[in-house]
C-alpha cells in the first residue's frame, strides 16, 4: 500500500496473496485464512506455550462491522462449537486505529482448525 502522502494519488486497493515466512506452527493457520477473500493476515507466531496465533483484519479495517460480522458473527460461533476452549478469537482496536482480529489455537489442534476454517470458507463460497 503507498504511504499516505498528500502529493501522490490513491489508488484503488486489490488483494493478493504474498509468499511470506512464518512460523511453521502457524503456516497452516495463515494459509487457511488467508483463503477468505477480504482477509488480510498482519502478524502471526508459534510461541513457547503451546499456542499459534494470528492477527487479521477483514475488509475495511477502519469499520469495525466488517470484521466484528465476520469474527463475531460468521467463524467464532462455529470456531467455539466445533473446537471449544482449544481456539480463542478477540476482535480489538489498535492504536493506530484499526479493527482487528486475533484467533489464537493450541498446537495439536490446529489440523482440526485448518480444516474447520477450510469449510467455512467453502460454505461462503456458495
Amino acid at each position: 500500500m503507498c504511504a499516505d502522502n498528500s502529493n501522490v494519488p490513491k489508488h484503488k486497493q486489490v488483494f493478493v496473496k504474498v509468499n511470506a515466512p512464518v512460523d511453521a506452527g502457524a503456516a497452516g493457520l495463515v494459509s487457511a485464512l488467508s483463503r477468505f477473500d477480504s482477509l488480510q493476515t498482519l502478524e502471526s507466531c508459534e510461541d513457547i506455550k503451546g499456542w499459534a496465533w494470528v492477527i487479521f483484519v477483514y475488509g475495511d479495517a477502519q469499520k469495525w462491522e466488517d470484521v466484528g460480522r465476520f469474527a463475531l458473527g460468521y467463524i467464532g460461533p462455529r470456531i467455539a462449537q466445533e473446537l471449544g476452549d482449544r481456539v480463542t478469537l478477540n476482535v480489538h482496536v489498535s492504536t493506530s486505529l484499526l479493527y482487528r482480529a486475533e484467533v489464537a489455537v493450541r498446537v495439536p489442534a490446529i489440523p482440526a482448525a485448518v480444516k474447520l476454517l477450510t469449510k467455512l470458507h467453502a460454505e461462503l463460497k456458495n
